[in-house]
């Protein structure tokens, strides 16, 4: 298709826009326009163009939150003319939780909207490719691909919330990118140069040349260690200390010993230790309160000479802990340090679990209440690594309207920001459960991506799964793919070339399946160590990881470049050091760019 031909597809430019691209510099390439979709509350949409001026490759379109309020729609969906495209067409949609699409489909309908992990989505058609970052109000808005009739067109949605009580100025941007930048990659690149500009990041080779732990933690694998719990699905939902559960203990301190032991044994000289449930009432038994360790375990004594000996051997050793979840049965339980919704109630937790049903925290309580106090706590038994704090990074930042200490998403955000900052002066480093970006300056490692399954292909008009937060963030913090990719050495071969295919950081789980009805998301096959055999086999299944990950630790240094499919069903992750890592899904070896990949194999390029 040539320019003239998409040109006479696009929205008449007025004549104001041509004038104002006339009268700037020689560097303004275009003048686009934007379509606006008002969604009223009688369902009616309204619909309006308005201009959308280019300089130096970079539109932006904003809105005032004193306009967005005044319409009293339900909904806006902004579309740029150059974010269509027609069935058939060379080119590919991408959200930021690495759910990509290309044009080969009459109908249907995609939305990223809960797993918006950066505030950024991109696009290539014949007319360009581009990058699209929302700098304002980005917190809980929705990405939207529609084909109708083989005609996509992909926008930028603010949602009810948004639009009824936004907490600022809404603001978009659209980079256009040509030549070799033209591509997922490019995308990728234009945001982590945004976030580096604006100084909401650093590249890890920095930050771990300063901070001796993070690198310790950086070039070895996490073992996560799942030690006690209560019944899940809880069956007390409001528990008391009189009427709690029972605690079953799994894995007890001097267990945990054990495991280091037989790992230094076995040549696997450097790991991270997690103990999960090691506080009062296992697992999500009682936050935000944690203290004492449990004591079916062992209890603080015990958990102190546990760390003492794990530190000994070489490893790195933190401790799991929960500040967005609360419980009843907390002896600090006061609904005053709850999260309120708009109308003076409580929202959701994150569901039933061993502490029964559980309440939200506010992020600013939080800090105030229980982090800025108990990591100092927590520090004092002698953790030393990325300590792992759950949840936070994997959903939106919560807002509270609580008069006390009300809050929007992006004061919630900071809040949680200032909570793991503090973990990295404590312990060395902060992880959490997600690769959600709202405080990615002091996010070292992410449990997994995506829930997802790696393996699904074209549904609906979506295509696959492809790496795009980590050709963002590779090199800025670790990141295990896939819910389904711990263990990795234990699942599928597809599974555990998939983690090496993304960059992953392998995550070991003993005990990851601990729910009633065994059901997990957390890969088929588990570790465990009730018996010395079970230990043996979990820990060979480690150490082969390790030995996995040895060859390849050195690339979580490194920004991705690109991720392409240079063969059917083949591979290849490049970097920006000028390795690439091709990985195999065939049967047979496939021989390509001079290299041969072996069958259901991986081959690491210099």
């Amino acid at each position: 298709m040539t320019r003239s031909e998409f040109t006479r597809r696009r929205s008449p430019v007025s004549s104001a826009a041509v004038a104002l691209c006339l009268s700037l510099s020689a560097a303004v390439c275009d003048a686009a326009t934007i379509e606006l979709e008002w969604k009223m509350p009688d369902g009616r949409f309204v619909r309006e163009t308005r201009d959308l001026p280019e300089k130096d490759g970079i539109s932006v379109f904003a809105l005032s939150r004193a306009e967005i309020v005044s319409r009293g729609a339900k909904s806006i969906a902004l579309t740029p003319d150059f974010a269509r495209a027609k069935k058939g067409d060379d080119g590919f949609w991408v959200f930021s939780s690495g759910e990509y699409g290309t044009f080969r489909c009459d109908d249907g309908k995609a939305e990223c909207c809960r797993w918006q992990l950066m505030s950024v989505y991109g696009m290539k058609t014949p007319e360009r490719t581009f990058a699209a970052i929302v700098r304002k109000l980005k917190y809980y808005f929705t990405t939207r691909v529609v084909a109708e009739g083989g005609e996509y067109r992909m926008s930028c949605v603010l949602g009810e919330e948004l639009c009824r009580a936004p907490y600022e100025d809404f603001e978009i941007e659209f980079r256009r990118l040509d030549g070799a930048d033209a591509t997922m990659g490019g995308i990728a690149r234009a945001y982590r140069s945004h976030q580096f500009a604006r100084g909401a990041a650093k590249p890890m080779r920095e930050r771990a040349a300063a901070n001796a732990v993070l690198k310790t933690a950086v070039d070895c694998p996490e073992i996560r260690i799942r030690h006690a719990w209560k019944p899940v699905p809880p069956t007390v939902l409001e528990q008391t200390p009189e009427a709690e559960p029972p605690v079953t203990p799994y894995v007890t301190f001097d267990r945990v010993k054990d495991i280091a032991h037989a790992l230094k044994s076995a040549g696997v000289d450097k790991a991270e230790f997690c103990l999960v449930g090691w506080n009062i009432g296992g697992h999500d038994g009682r936050w935000p309160q944690s203290f004492p360790a449990e004591p079916l375990l062992g209890g603080d004594a015990k958990l102190k000479e546990c760390i003492r000996e794990v530190l000994s051997l070489g490893y790195l050793i933190v401790p799991h802990g929960n500040y967005l979840d609360a419980y009843r049965i907390a002896d600090s339980w006061d609904e005053e340090w709850l999260a309120k919704t708009a109308d003076g109630g409580l929202p959701k937790g994150s569901g039933l679990w061993g502490g029964g049903m559980s309440s939200r925290i506010c992020p600013q309580r939080a800090y105030e209440r229980f982090m800025s106090r108990d990591m100092w706590r927590m520090g004092a038994y002698g953790f030393k690594g990325l300590a792992y704090f759950d949840v936070v990074s994997i959903v939106h930042a919560d807002e509270c309207h609580d008069p006390r200490h009300r809050i929007n998403r992006a004061e919630g955000a900071r809040w949680w920001g200032k909570s793991a900052a503090l973990s990295k002066r404590v312990f060395g480093g902060f992880a959490s459960e997600g690769a959600f970006d709202h405080f990615v300056g002091n996010l070292d490692s992410a449990l997994y991506v995506s829930f997802k399954d790696p393996a699904k292909k074209n549904v609906g008009l979506v295509d696959g799964l492809t790496p795009f937060p980590q050709l963002v963030y590779n090199g800025v913090f670790t990141m295990n793919p896939f819910s389904r990719t711990l263990n990795f050495t234990a699942q599928a071969r597809h599974l555990q070339l998939k983690l090496i295919e993304f960059g992953g950081r392998p995550t070991f789980y003993f005990y990851s399946k601990f729910m009633h009805n065994k059901k997990s998301l957390l890969g088929d096959n588990d570790l465990g160590c009730a018996t010395d055999e079970e230990l043996n086999r979990s820990v060979g299944l480690i150490k082969d990881g390790a030995a996995i990950y040895a060859q390849l630790s050195h690339l979580q240094y490194e920004f991705m470049r690109e991720h392409d499919e240079v063969a059917p069903d083949v591979w290849r992750t490049s970097y920006e050091n000028n390795e690439s890592v091709y990985v195999n899904y065939n049967d047979r070896a496939v021989t390509v760019d001079g290299v041969t990949i072996p069958a259901a194999g991986y081959l690491l390029k210099r």
